[in-house]
């Protein structure tokens, strides 16, 4: 039986990262795929992770975060299965 897990993060190697936890994050999802456990990871929506995101396509829109519209995106970059939380 797969497992389905929903990572969340602030970074993701190579398409934001600050320190390690990047790395982390990014390395996660082939390791555990040996274990028959699938990742998705959720991401901000800084501009270097949606100009890489492939097929993206809206799971949600927003009326109201914080006073101003955003969306849930979901796609592929760098390989990685994300999701990602466009609130400009």
């Amino acid at each position: 039986m797969q497992l389905n897990v929903l990572s969340v993060a602030s970074e993701v190697y190579p398409l934001v990262k600050t320190g390690g936890l990047g790395d982390v994050v990014a390395a996660l999802p082939p390791a555990l795929a040996e274990e028959d456990v699938r990742v998705c990871t959720l991401v901000p929506g800084y501009q270097p992770v949606l100009a890489a995101l492939e097929q993206a396509a809206e799971m949600h829109s927003f009326a109201d975060i914080y006073g101003a519209p955003a969306r849930l995106l979901r796609g592929r970059a760098a390989g990685l299965d994300l999701m990602v939380l466009d609130a400009p």
